[in-house]
């Protein structure tokens, strides 16, 4: 959860500084906004996945060029265009405070209220499946009556 909220605060940085044109994207190559956001200090959020053409033994030029870790900034730079706004910023910010606080309640809470919590969560659902199997049988049973 705090790596979350951390990757929202970073997403809102990132909004503010192109908006604010204190740093700029469009028309450059991703080598040097990568320099940028690692210069800027934007977390990193490595991107764990298969890759879908198997045959691709060699990086293009640009990845060779960037190092291993390009698509840690995915998360920033595959924003769509239209999440560069002042709304979205809001929203992401929305997103962090939520996120925060829900965080701290979580904090707050001993293992033990934890516990408890997941345990009462877990009781109301099995009454509610023991009263739809009950329900079920009973209407089973007047219709094959």
């Amino acid at each position: 959860m705090n790596s979350a909220l951390d990757k929202l605060k970073n997403q809102v940085r990132f909004v503010q500084m192109i908006i604010e044109k204190k740093l700029v994207v469009s028309g450059r190559r991703k080598v040097d906004i990568v320099a940028d956001l690692r210069e800027l200090n934007f977390m990193t959020i490595p991107k764990v996945v298969k890759d879908k053409n198997p045959e691709r033994d060699e990086p293009d030029e640009d990845e060779q060029e960037a190092g291993e870790s390009d698509s840690d900034y995915d998360y920033l730079l595959g924003m769509a265009i239209w999440n560069l706004t002042r709304e979205r910023i809001d929203k992401l910010l929305q997103q962090a405070g939520d996120k925060e606080a829900e965080l701290l309640a979580l904090l707050e809470k001993s293992p033990i209220d934890l516990w408890n919590a997941d345990l009462d969560a877990f009781l109301i659902e099995w009454e509610v499946r023991n009263l739809r199997i009950f329900f079920i049988r009973r209407f089973c049973n007047a219709v094959l009556e």
